[in-house]
């Protein structure tokens, strides 16, 4: 019995070590010219890399972080772990600028907020580039904030690769010309729908935690399944219309809104399961009203993530299937939990509320933190 309530608690301890919400992921974008002339723009949180946000805020605040040798040391390590091949040979690129977060100390040292510093390289291909393809990796030489949203755009010929990466993962080859159609499984559709699939899960286990808790939330509130397929449809429905009409742009919503108000729906949500049991009619709407603002969420994230000049309602769909599916593993294994549990019903009452205020918690710290930031 006691392994089972230590795997759902370890299920409730999991987002407490994680960012929430990608609210310092790395980011990558690459655009080339069609004379083979490259900027790379990477945007950076140097906490980790810095070992502490006080000698990241001490380095900002030299009169020329540049001439230093911290400085120096950094750069280094950032070409090293930053890899560009074309065909088979390795590319380098050239160090052009830094800008400096604008940020007071306390942005730095609280956890409330993630200063980042841009950096920006330029890249020369060589003579007859097209004939090869470009590939990225960023490795563990350089403590990258994970995940790494990579951009490659090239606009002469309007070609253009988005994914999410983590490190010592190397991108999808980049062509600089159509490549030739092909079928079934290879096809460059199929490919961009599995792409978005995997990304889409990955936006809830690891990176999206939040939304993970929301779910939770839920499971923990019901009364039988039935009421849980209800409460987890209108949550799809609502989110579904949502992230389709913000990834459009027929709205838009600032994330500093956004990201509080979804904290505070998993509050919500956690603070009513222990003070009371809500009829499933408040409960359902209420999840609707949720789900509209989550929606949003997802569709900061796909737009992070990068969209696709072609197949762009393809990759819309297969990036919110990949949320339900990772949405739904998670209730699977809460369900085998649970089950688990209530053959001891003396334990059911005690995981459930255990389980909302772990919830209720960490949700209010990140209510919080996202106002704050």
């Amino acid at each position: 019995m006691t392994r089972y309530v230590m795997v759902f608690l370890v299920l409730l301890w999991l987002p407490a070590t994680a960012e929430a919400h990608l609210l310092n992921m790395t980011r990558v974008d690459v655009v080339i010219n069609e004379a083979g002339q490259a900027v790379v723009t990477l945007d950076v949180d140097l906490t980790k890399v810095m070992e502490g946000g006080e000698a990241y805020y001490a380095l900002t605040r030299l009169a020329e972080p540049q001439k230093s040798d911290v400085f120096r040391q950094l750069l280094s390590k950032l070409e090293q772990a930053s890899r560009f091949t074309l065909g088979n040979d390795k590319l380098n690129w050239q160090f052009r600028s830094v800008a400096w977060p604008e940020a007071p100390a306390e942005d730095f040292t609280s956890g409330l907020a993630w200063p980042m510093t841009r950096f920006v390289f330029s890249l020369n291909l060589p003579d007859g580039f097209t004939d090869s393809a470009l590939v990225t990796v960023f490795t563990d030489d350089f403590k990258f904030e994970e995940p790494i949203a990579v951009n490659m755009d090239y606009a002469s010929e309007q070609l253009t690769l988005s994914r999410w990466l983590v490190r010592n993962q190397a991108s999808p080859a980049f062509y600089f010309t159509a490549q030739p159609q092909a079928s079934g499984l290879e096809s460059a559709d199929v490919k961009l729908w599995l792409s978005y699939l995997q990304q889409g899960m990955l936006h809830i286990v690891p990176f999206g935690w939040d939304h993970a808790l929301f779910v939770l939330g839920l499971f923990l509130g019901v009364a039988s399944l039935r009421q849980l397929a209800l409460l987890i449809t209108a949550f799809t429905l609502a989110h579904t219309v949502t992230l389709a009409l913000a990834t459009y742009g027929a709205i838009v919503v600032s994330g500093h809104i956004v990201e509080p108000i979804i904290a505070l729906s998993i509050a919500w949500i956690a603070i009513e399961n222990l003070l009371f049991k809500p009829r499933l009619l408040w409960r359902f709407t209420l999840v609707f009203g949720f789900g509209l603002v989550h929606g949003l969420g997802f569709a900061q994230a796909l737009k992070s993530l990068g969209i696709p000049s072609s197949g762009y309602v393809g990759a819309l769909i297969s990036f919110n299937a990949g949320v339900e599916i990772a949405q739904l593993g998670i209730v699977v294994l809460a369900v085998i939990i649970m089950q688990s549990v209530t053959r001891f019903t003396r334990f059911t009452a005690m995981v459930t509320r255990a389980g909302s205020v772990c919830i209720a918690v960490l949700a209010s710290f990140w209510f919080a933190q996202r106002i704050l930031s």
